[in-house]
């Protein structure tokens, strides 16, 4: 047997009115024991996708939809959004600069392989492309719409790998 409390929007085990687990003073006012076919389609089951566990207005147990988000947590969303996009665009205009230096010292000392040689103007494309994104990415918080509606300006499709280290490479190679 188990309780639904819609205050706590939980189920309760029978046992824990009985074992000390809940006080006269602590248990649910709210709390209503549930039938066979509630415990079976609600209670340590897996909401619906879209769903979340609400109450009945007499307090029964249901699937519901969630409300929609408040305005604190659209402009947190929007935020995060846009700190991992921007951390994003650094990281790739870091690692292209420093590969554009590599290949740069490689011509300049007459070391560079044709491939190296080749490497370099596409490099300095991508670049361009990620700075390009980093100045629209700093725009994004001026729209009008800024956070409830946003525009994001459309994210580079090449640069460098970031998934694998250096280290991890040249542990491959050998």
């Amino acid at each position: 047997m188990v309780y639904f409390s819609a205050s706590i929007c939980g189920f309760i085990p029978a046992a824990w009115k009985d074992d000390g687990t809940y006080t006269e003073e602590t248990w649910p006012a709210d709390a209503v024991l549930c039938t066979p076919e509630e415990e079976v389609t609600y209670w340590k089951q897996s909401a619906p996708d879209g769903y979340q566990l609400g109450s009945t207005s007499e307090g029964r147990p249901m699937w519901v939809l969630p409300p929609p988000p408040t305005e604190a947590e659209i402009l947190a969303a929007q935020s995060a959004k846009l700190q991992q996009l921007t951390q994003l665009a650094a990281a790739q205009k870091t690692a292209l600069t420093n590969r554009i230096g590599v290949l740069t010292d490689a011509i300049e000392l007459e070391m560079a392989t044709p491939e190296e040689e080749a490497e370099l103007p596409i490099r300095q494309a991508q670049l361009l492309e990620w700075k390009r994104y980093a100045v629209l990415l700093g725009r994004v918080t001026a729209q009008a719409g800024w956070y409830a509606t946003v525009v994001w300006p459309t994210q580079p499709t090449a640069g460098m790998d970031l998934t694998v280290s250096a280290v991890a490479k040249a542990v491959q190679a050998s």
